[in-house]
């Protein structure tokens, strides 16, 4: 049997996004092959599921000298490495298929030369023209290669309809290291909103947030470490989300729900632009400005426009049944 190793990091300076999206892989690959999670003891590891099987690449071992160390623990003609990060180069895609691994890597940027046998970037911008790769290389790109856990990809084919806002769901990733979550909260409490439930990453280490809730312990709900079915519960009581252009925003659009949606960091541009072409979030922009007030003024704006369901059938078009088949013909 053919072995999947999925690669990647996270913590609280890098975010926890590359680990989410490879336990989608992980879950999506599991049944069909022999797979292993490999990470570095740097990485926020109390989030990977205890259920997978983990491997840590030793402290001593630098990115340059990872292939190495791959090629003498794994067997190339056997094994397949999936990678999601920006560690992993040019330089390090090349040494890789040298030494003669498969190679599948996740994107988000469109700014290295691609070397792996396959690049997957879901954004539903990017073209294969923006790419600089290899002649061999093949890509998987937008919606239909989205990099998603089996329970959203499951809502994606239900159906839902929202008409009132009265709960709101806030998430800023595995570290939040500007606090929007916070910002966020307070904006909505100064609003005519029932309940708001907040989802903080393996990687949150703010503490102010903690005695809003104290205050407003009927209003505010802070959640922790969700497993895949409770994120999901949680999402669909509320009809209102606030969440960045990154892995979130594809779960709420899966969920389906009208979506303050914008950017912080470069990786979730490229998603952000194409959630606006395709008319499935409301526009946010860059995050890096925003104040209370700014949110609380984006909000307002969204519940005074309503017609909240436009949002949500383009966000039905965006995901099909066939993604799971889709990432094992890639495999195949």
């Amino acid at each position: 049997m053919k072995k999947i190793l999925c690669r990647a990091d996270g913590n609280s300076d890098t975010g926890l996004g590359h680990l989410y999206r490879m336990f989608a892989l992980y879950e999506m690959y599991k049944d069909q092959f022999d797979i292993e999670f490999i990470t570095r003891d740097t990485s926020t590891k109390e989030v990977i599921p205890h259920t997978y099987n983990v491997t840590c690449i030793p402290d001593n071992i630098s990115i340059i000298n990872e292939p190495d160390w791959l090629v003498n623990n794994y067997t190339p003609e056997n094994d397949i490495l999936i990678a999601d990060g920006y560690q992993f180069t040019s330089d390090y895609q090349l040494k890789i298929k040298t030494l003669g691994f498969n190679l599948l890597y996740v994107d988000d940027l469109a700014s290295e030369r691609m070397f792996a046998d396959v690049v997957i970037n879901h954004s539903p911008y990017v073209k294969e023209q923006d790419f600089s790769a290899h002649k061999n290389t093949k890509f998987a790109l937008g919606t239909k290669y989205a990099v998603l856990r089996p329970g959203f990809l499951h809502q994606a084919s239900l159906e839902r309809e929202i008409n009132k806002i009265e709960n709101v769901f806030v998430c800023f990733g595995g570290a939040d290291a500007h606090d929007f979550s916070l910002l966020a909260t307070k904006a909505l409490l100064e609003l005519e909103i029932k309940e708001i439930h907040i989802v903080l990453g393996g990687a949150y280490k703010h503490k102010e947030i903690l005695e809003v809730q104290k205050v407003f312990p009927q209003k505010v709900f802070l959640y922790k470490n969700l497993s895949e079915k409770e994120l999901i519960k949680t999402m669909k009581r509320c009809h209102l989300a606030i969440a960045p252009s990154s892995t979130i925003c594809y779960e709420l659009c899966c969920v389906k729900m009208p979506i303050l949606s914008g950017y912080f960091v470069k990786n979730q541009e490229l998603i952000y632009k194409g959630f606006v072409e395709e008319k499935v979030i409301y526009p946010g922009g860059n995050f890096m400005g925003y104040t209370k007030e700014k949110f609380k003024k984006s909000v307002m704006k969204i519940l005074r426009e309503g017609n909240f369901n436009r949002y949500i059938e383009n966000q039905s078009r965006l995901f099909d049944s066939n993604i799971k088949s889709r990432f094992l013909n890639l495999i195949n």
